[in-house]
């Protein structure tokens, strides 16, 4: 396969990746990407225009494969690992029960078999290199990732020192400079291709919980976005909940309920307009879609939106659940704490106070979040976007 690869040209190459995107293959996808990068930077330049939009799908295919080794990964984290070394300690215990020596070995053993676990998922991971930059998280700030720095960008590939999540970042940081650089001369096709890169930043933000920088960067994109589209598109739906997302996480139920609302509304809209014959005909989002997917139908976009309206009008109902629960905690704490002064005010003689901010609920259940080792380290990303 690497023979192949030699000879596949870069464009070649991209839609082998971006396939392999595609079906959630992120191990290949990243392996053919990075080929992809290598080789138009080592023709054009490490910041040439052509490398933009490999840099945007490499990111994306490293943002999906640390996604993917993080829900995989989260089931052998310690709690996880010390049921295993009890059972296996007990069928050493059980097969040794005799012999002494064997008693003190099995103590011993007690604690060399907590780093098995961790060995072996290395040895069997496909993307292991990224499983000790968790442990180890490089000291130095990414300066490269404006591409201003000495080191080419063939070597990203074999760096261990960068997690899967940081390297996302930079990638689809280089793809943005790029891209702003081009805005004057790109037209419609460079700024939409900015909207995406601004976009899965903003999911790179959500990985490492940094949800403010999240939702900066989505509202960027959804600029570009509205300039471009027509109002019912999808892609702008898609935007507006992946805001309300960031702004849930963020305990902002305000404005996690507008931008859920204008999701579900835009989907309504859409569907409409899918229903309409006449409408359908003049589609452009239609015709796109029909050209590049053969397997594309007016039908099953109708069936996939109506799906997903329920989830949306679910997370806009758990928004409201949660702002009462919220202000319903503030009034219980406050008359609790401050029930002397309560009765006063009825006599005339109570002071004002002001109500304090509602307190953070915890609504991690919404969003699947990546389980964390109690020593591990905060995502590079965090410290690069303070």
């Amino acid at each position: 396969m690497e023979a192949a690869a030699e000879v596949m040209s870069p464009q070649e190459l991209l839609a082998a990746g971006r396939r392999d995107l595609a079906v959630r293959d992120y191990s290949s996808a990243v392996e053919t990407l990075a080929k992809v990068c290598e080789q138009l930077a080592k023709s054009h330049g490490d910041i040439a225009d052509e490398c933009a939009e490999a840099y945007l799908w490499y990111g994306k295919a490293l943002l999906g494969l640390s996604r993917e080794e993080n829900g995989v990964l989260g089931d052998g984290v310690p709690g996880d690992n010390e049921d295993d070394n009890e059972e296996e300690n007990a069928e050493e215990n059980g097969e040794n029960a005799g012999e002494e020596k064997s008693e003190e070995a099995v103590k011993e053993n007690g604690v060399v078999e907590k780093n098995e676990p961790e060995s072996t998922t290395k040895d069997e991971e496909p993307g292991s290199s990224t499983a000790e930059p968790e442990e180890s998280m490089p000291d130095d700030k990414p300066g490269t990732s404006n591409g201003e720095g000495d080191e080419s960008i063939a070597n990203l590939e074999n760096d261990d020192d960068v997690d899967n999540l940081q390297l996302a970042w930079e990638m689809l940081d280089l793809s943005r400079s790029i891209l702003q650089k081009r805005l004057e001369t790109g037209g419609d096709a460079t700024r939409a291709l900015l909207a995406e890169v601004l976009l899965a930043l903003g999911e790179v933000a959500l990985e490492s919980e940094t949800y403010d920088k999240a939702v900066v960067d989505m509202m960027s994109c959804l600029d570009i976005q509205r300039e471009l589209y027509k109002s019912d598109d999808r892609r702008i739906a898609e935007t507006h909940y992946h805001i309300g997302i960031a702004n849930s996480l963020a305990t902002n139920f305000e404005d996690a309920i507008t931008h859920f609302k204008n999701a579900a509304n835009i989907l309504e809209t859409r569907i409409k307009t899918l229903e309409n014959p006449s409408s359908v005909t003049d589609d452009a989002t239609v015709k796109k879609y029909t050209n590049s997917d053969p397997l594309y139908t007016v039908e099953g976009e109708i069936k996939e939106l109506k799906e997903l309206l329920p989830e949306i009008q679910e997370k806009i109902q758990d928004m409201m659940d949660y702002k009462a629960e919220t202000i319903k905690r503030v009034r219980e704490t406050l008359f609790s704490s401050n029930g002397e002064s309560t009765v006063s005010s009825a006599n005339g003689a109570g002071s004002s106070k002001a109500e304090p901010k509602p307190a953070a609920s915890d609504i991690s259940h919404l969003i699947k979040r990546k389980r964390k080792n109690s020593g591990e380290e905060s995502p590079a990303p965090k410290r690069v976007n303070s």
